[in-house]
């Protein structure tokens, strides 16, 4: 007996550096402790600090990570990175920012030996495409081999190789012009399958590769119409509304776009607990889309704008669509949902970010899941399977990745939540998550709920864990603090009959 004692006095020492690291690091974090580093820089806009969204991905599966934005000095950083590889891609730091050129860096990757990566800095904004403009007519008789249509840009400020990319909207003509070291090159209008310039509308892009520099430029395309094309024409449905250029009318005929989009937009909504968006201008229901030219991104609203990377010949971003029509069902007619985000959290905490886009992509998901395939044309069809397998891959990998690296929230990205929702759609069935939203509804239930929350963090994520757990029929709790979810059980105990009554009355 004193030899046991002796022997457990003797391992006393190790016991308490075990409690002190445990104490100091908690277990959750042990992962984050074997090896982390750090990405940082300086974006420069015309010699000038500039305000802009960096977003960063994983540079083997193309996951996306987390964002930030350049302070005052333009200085940007990303900590507690595991080792690995990772890419940067710029954004506009504010919806409708048109940006002249895209800048993303070649690969970066952090190691032991290089635990703190410092990105060169890059004077994002000096190159300005000049000769086609934006939306130039050209004569399609005036271009020919003996007269051939010249390409200009303003030169990089600094040393720079570029490369031409001229192409037909649907990438079946295409042409690049491999690295050049002047400001103009000379296209003769032979495309690389042999063809030649036809009566329609063309983009170019230029890329800029700064000499000594990991990143690479890439210019919002810009509209070469080969003759006249005509202008913008509305298309009008019951519930939705296409504003369009002319060129793109045959792809909205051949896609059947206008009984296709209404009918997903009553699937939106039956998901949404049939609320409608309370938003304008259009009265009543109706959902209008816009193509928007001085963008390449998309966005919610009424309209939802439509960029020039979004829209080419044969082929719809649907899921684009249903992702931004989803913000405006949940953000416009749903006051529970913005409960959940919190007001303030959407930018700042990475959960509530990935509960606000990954919601909004649980719409695209739904529609895509859910819809009567064998009703559809074949190329609408193709296009919905396609769209979802890739996406379905995307957000399963981002889940698997999320696990595999140890469950973290500050490391919750919408992928991560989007892979949740596939996990439990396809155990549970996807009509699980039409009942879920009437927990967003407002009505004398729901008002108990949120009124129980106040302003709560936890509180706020345990709504959204009880509500699955209803409308799923099992108790959930586990599955989220695997997740590393935030939770507060006794006021899970003490919503769960409000929760479950507000979901069987619907």
């Amino acid at each position: 007996m004193m030899k046991h004692i002796v022997m457990n006095m003797n391992r006393l020492p190790y016991l308490v550096v075990v409690i002190l690291v445990q104490t100091i690091f908690p277990m959750k974090n042990v992962h984050a402790l074997e090896a982390i580093g750090m990405i940082k820089g300086e974006f420069f806009e015309n010699a000038a600090p500039c305000s802009l969204r960096i977003n960063i991905h994983n540079a083997v599966n193309g996951l996306y990570f987390g964002k930030t934005e350049t302070d005052l000095s333009g200085s940007y950083s990303f900590s507690d990175m595991p080792f690995g590889q990772y890419y940067l891609i710029t954004h506009p730091a504010g919806v409708g920012v048109r940006m002249p050129m895209q800048w993303r860096t070649e690969n970066l990757e952090l190691n032991p030996e290089s635990p703190i990566y410092t990105v060169q800095q890059v004077d994002g904004f000096a190159v300005e495409t000049i000769f086609p403009g934006d939306g130039e007519k050209i004569n399609l008789e005036n271009i020919a081999p003996d007269n051939q249509l010249t390409f200009q840009w303003k030169p990089y400020s600094d040393s720079a190789d570029y490369e031409i990319e001229i192409y037909s909207t649907d990438k079946v003509q295409q042409f690049h012009s491999g690295r050049i070291d002047k400001e103009y090159f000379s296209f003769n209008g032979i495309f690389e399958d042999g063809s030649n310039f036809q009566r329609r509308l063309y983009r170019w892009k230029l890329k800029t590769f700064p000499k000594g520099s990991e990143w690479i430029g890439t210019s919002k395309p810009q509209d070469i119409v080969i003759d006249d094309l005509g202008d913008i024409n509305i298309y009008e449905g019951e519930y939705i509304q296409l504003e369009f250029p002319k060129w793109y009318e045959a792809t909205i005929k051949s896609l059947d776009m206008i009984h296709l989009l209404d009918q997903c937009y009553l699937l939106e909504k039956e998901l949404m607990a049939n609320q409608v968006p309370s938003l304008g201008p259009l009265p009543g229901e109706k959902q209008s889309f816009l193509y928007d030219t001085n963008i390449t991104f998309a966005y919610s609203g009424n309209p939802i704008h439509f960029g020039k990377n979004h829209i080419i010949e044969n082929s719809f971003p649907f899921f684009v669509a249903f992702h931004e029509m989803g913000h405006n069902f949940q953000l416009g007619g749903l006051p529970g949902f913005a409960h959940l985000l919190g007001g303030e959290y959407y930018s700042k905490t990475a959960i509530y970010n990935g509960f606000c886009e990954g919601f909004a992509t649980l719409a695209s998901l739904y529609i895509t899941e859910t819809i009567d395939k064998d009703s559809l044309e074949t190329s609408v069809r193709l296009l919905f399977e396609e769209e979802n397998r890739s996406m379905r891959e995307k957000f399963v990998t981002a889940l698997r990745y999320y696990e595999d690296k140890g469950p973290d929230r500050e490391r919750v990205t919408p992928d991560v939540i989007d892979g949740m929702f596939i996990r439990l759609g396809d155990k549970y069935g996807w009509k699980i998550f039409p009942k879920l939203f009437y927990v967003f509804k407002q009505n004398e239930l729901t008002d108990q709920i949120y009124e129980l929350a106040g302003d709560n963090d936890r509180k706020r994520v345990t709504i959204l864990i009880a509500a699955l757990s209803v409308a799923t029929g099992d108790d959930l709790r586990e599955e989220f603090m695997n997740w590393d979810f935030p939770m507060h059980k006794r006021y899970y105990r003490r919503i769960l009959p409000l929760v479950t009554k507000c979901l069987s009355e619907n």
